[in-house]
């Protein structure tokens, strides 16, 4: 029965053919199907992952205007919250202090952190859904191939910071219009929790879904219920955590308070 099925799998994997990188590229787009199927046998997560950190790098530009939109957006919601707006007084403090060198050690910090995140998000995520998937029973997925559908998921990911990322910029607003935020609450603000699950829902955070519900059926040879069960729990946990990491700056907010006794 092992030979059998040893041979088996010897037939499909040649009947699969390893993709180029290229050729991924525009399978993500327009054949996922295909691109999972392969990745099933042929997991890459170099290439891509290195692609996505050079992508990562056109925000650059927009990281000035962002952290701006950021700081108008934060004092407005002290000046509700507390009465008084004491990021400008901090602001000013570090200005005072700010020198060349300082500046080229933010800019630094900053590539750095751009790059870094997304390999960091890649592993994460993949070790996530490899345990649910194992607690689920039954998964064939191995980790790297987890590790390298995220990989290729992750370039859906920059390119939408990277055109969200533009848009707020241009319209000078911290609310991205692709976000179920934009629809059913415009006017709220990261003090809302509801707000922030809302804005964790985007559109570009569908397309991901999707390609990870195709992944995670293809990898596993998953049923259609099966795939969709797994992948939504993994969506609900992710939405969760990132509103919870939006609404920690409060937090933040409400120690820096404390701190400087106002």
């Amino acid at each position: 029965m092992d030979l059998e099925n040893n041979e088996i799998f010897t037939i499909v994997e040649e009947e699969v053919q390893k993709m180029g990188f290229f050729q991924r590229i525009a399978s993500l787009f327009v054949s996922p199907v295909r691109l999972m199927q392969n990745i099933k046998y042929y997991p890459a997560i170099a290439s891509m992952l290195f692609f996505v950190m050079a992508l990562s790098l056109l925000t650059m530009p927009f990281m000035d205007a962002m952290t701006e939109i950021t700081n108008n957006k934060m004092s407005e919601i002290m000046l509700t919250r507390y009465g008084q707006d004491f990021l400008n007084f901090m602001d000013s403090a570090q200005s005072t202090a700010n020198t060349g060198a300082t500046s080229i050690i933010t800019t630094i910090t900053t590539i750095i952190a751009l790059i870094v995140v997304y390999p960091i998000m890649c592993f994460l995520k993949a070790l996530v859904l490899f345990i649910i998937t194992k607690i689920a029973r039954r998964g064939e997925a191995r980790y790297v191939q987890y590790a390298s559908m995220y990989a290729h998921v992750l370039v859906i990911t920059v390119i939408g910071s990277l055109i969200t990322t533009a848009i707020m910029v241009a319209t000078d607003t911290l609310l991205d219009a692709s976000s179920l935020a934009a629809i059913f609450m415009p006017n709220g603000d990261i003090s809302m929790m509801s707000y922030n699950l809302l804005s964790s829902i985007t559109l570009f955070k569908i397309v991901e879904t999707i390609l990870m519900f195709i992944g995670v059926k293809e990898i596993n040879s998953f049923s259609t219920t099966k795939a969709v069960a797994i992948v939504s729990v993994m969506f609900v946990l992710t939405a969760i955590f990132t509103a919870v990491i939006a609404g920690s700056s409060l937090l933040i907010l409400d120690m820096s308070y404390k701190a400087l006794g106002f």
